[in-house]
């Protein structure tokens, strides 16, 4: 394993480490947002910790390409959550409607 790479056939395109399907956004979010021990994600995901550092600073050097991204994952799952409750709200309406029970 060299270092990190990209191939749309896997993991939607989002780099990762050589040889893994472990992204460099999965490693970032375990690190850096949730705080948690480098040795022990390292050792959960069976990576060394040059592979865990090279993942960190990949993400560090094109930061705001991957933040743009967050924000826009984000916002499709916050706009897809209001499809979903516009759609139950008017299954729910045409059920009543019709006299249905919506149990």
């Amino acid at each position: 394993m060299n270092g990190i790479v990209s191939d749309p056939e896997i993991s939607g395109g989002s780099p990762r480490i050589d040889g893994t399907r472990i992204t460099v956004l999965d490693v970032k979010r375990r690190v850096i947002d949730a705080e948690e021990n480098p040795h022990v994600v390292a050792g959960e995901y069976d990576i060394s910790m040059a592979e865990l550092f090279r993942a960190l600073t990949h993400y560090y050097d094109h930061r705001r390409e991957f933040e743009k991204r967050e924000r826009d994952a984000d916002q499709e799952r916050t706009e897809g959550e209001r499809a979903s409750r516009r759609l139950v709200e008017h299954v729910e309406q045409s059920g009543l409607e019709n006299g249905e029970r919506a149990d």
